[in-house]
């Protein structure tokens, strides 16, 4: 690991007083915030909090890497573990780009990425913003063109040395953005579909002819049914 790699303190920077954050909000502060879900949750906040309540163990961040875990270790007053190779290996940072002959705009690849990195439009060609761009590789899989290719972009460095708290600050602020923003559609949506069930207002009924007509019909219909005999 590289002796230029930030000091625990200098991991994060936390949007509140460290005092007032909770344990999993501390530990959040020292990951690197990929949201690649090599650690086996969906993001790096989930994992922080499996970590805190003991679900899940130190050393499942292959993008934290061995100091990530060192720093891990020294928050939590445990003994440093190696790198669990179930959950990858440690290695230099990567982004992706698209190749512009191949790709047809399916948007797949934007529907994967956790932090918005790739931008686009349906049937038009895709691309990385490759400053944003985590390299958690969540978009190759799902491309159906195999157009996504990787590059090194951390010359050899690894773990926190190919990666800054800057970055790990930025990503989290996107994946928190871009999680907010699937909320707020998914919750307009289910309000049109609501609006679209929903009876319209007896005003709007009055309006129809047809709707008149039929509550019109309705109503004699049950003026009848109480008429005959019992």
């Amino acid at each position: 690991m590289s002796s230029t790699a930030p000091s625990l303190e200098q991991t994060a920077t936390p949007p509140e007083g460290v005092a007032s954050l909770s344990l999993a909000q501390r530990i959040d502060a020292l990951l690197p915030q990929t949201q690649c879900t090599r650690c086996g949750y969906p993001d790096c906040r989930s994992y922080a909090e499996a970590v805190a309540s003991g679900e899940a163990r130190l050393n499942q961040c292959p993008p934290g890497g061995a100091e990530g875990i060192r720093r891990l270790a020294a928050l939590l007053g445990q003994p440093e573990l190696p790198l669990d190779p179930a959950f990858g290996n440690e290695g230099p940072r990567r982004i992706v780009y698209i190749e512009e002959a191949t790709c047809i705009g399916c948007t797949l690849c934007i529907q994967a990425c956790p932090v918005d990195a790739i931008i686009g439009a349906p049937k038009r060609m895709h691309a990385v913003l490759e400053s944003d761009c985590t390299g958690c590789e969540l978009c190759l899989p799902v491309c159906p063109m195999d157009c996504i290719a990787l590059e090194e972009a951390s010359a050899g460095a690894t773990g926190w040395a190919a990666w800054s708290p800057a970055q790990a600050d930025a990503a989290r602020a996107r994946h928190a953005g871009r999680q907010a923003r699937l909320a707020r559609d998914a919750r307009e949506h289910d309000e049109r579909l609501s609006a679209q069930a929903a009876p319209p207002p007896e005003a709007e009924r009055a309006d129809d002819p047809k709707r008149a007509a039929i509550d019109a019909a309705l109503a004699r219909a049950r003026l009848r049914a109480k008429a005959r005999p019992q």
